[in-house]
């Protein structure tokens, strides 16, 4: 099964980065855009400015999928846990952003139940998924068996700049050695997408004014 995603990996890689840079840090950054006021609540999707939702347990505590957004890092209630292969989204309506960053915080299990093959990847109609972020090292995870561990990915270090996107989703196809898979923490961060004012051709505008121009010379010439 390994080999099998060792090669559906290796194809999709080429349209997103890989973990070559990548940097842990203290602890979650906070303020990401799941919830900029840091306000959400832990137990309910409340207060959270995307909505959540998964391939399999969705809803917060009881080691729900969406315990990976509630800014809490823990054993329990605070992680996703123990289904094997899955994803969770963040939903951002009509907003699109184009990913600058991202962390991954592993939880309090053991290793084997990291994750060493999965994707961040982007949509904007919930059907269409671009990988914007590989992770494909069979038999290690990011974290390498430390836990609690925060670690961020960075734009032109370990992924391209990539579109703007409304729908982020985190996917594991693989873990380490375990039969469940655990996830302790997920932030993005990004800066929304603002479509460019159109603006008129040279030659467009020169047309425009001849044509006053012209409208004018006739209103004179019968006045």
């Amino acid at each position: 099964m390994k080999r099998s995603l060792f090669a559906l990996f290796t194809a999709t890689a080429l349209l997103a980065g890989s973990a070559h840079g990548a940097s842990v840090i203290g602890g979650l950054r906070g303020g990401d855009l799941t919830d900029p006021d840091n306000n959400g609540s832990v137990d309910a999707n409340l207060n959270y400015d995307a909505t959540f939702r998964s391939l399999n347990k969705p809803y917060f505590h009881s080691e729900g999928a969406f315990n990976v957004f509630d800014n809490s890092v823990g054993a329990g209630d605070a992680k996703w846990c123990c289904d094997l292969n899955g994803w969770v989204e963040a939903d951002f309506g009509s907003k699109r952003y184009q990913l600058s960053s991202f962390t991954v915080t592993s939880a309090n299990d053991v290793e084997g139940r990291d994750s060493d093959v999965w994707q961040i990847l982007g949509s904007n109609d919930g059907k269409n998924y671009t990988p914007i972020f590989s992770y494909n090292n069979e038999g290690t995870s990011p974290w390498r068996g430390a836990r609690y561990q925060t670690i961020e990915y960075s734009v032109g270090t370990d992924f391209a700049l990539p579109a703007a996107y409304s729908i982020f989703r985190y996917q594991t196809f693989s873990t380490v050695s375990a039969d469940a898979h655990q996830l302790g923490e997920l932030e993005f961060f990004g800066k929304e997408y603002v479509a460019p004012t159109a603006v008129p051709e040279p030659g467009s505008v020169a047309l425009l004014g001849l044509g006053m121009l012209a409208a004018l010379g006739l209103r004179r010439k019968r006045g």
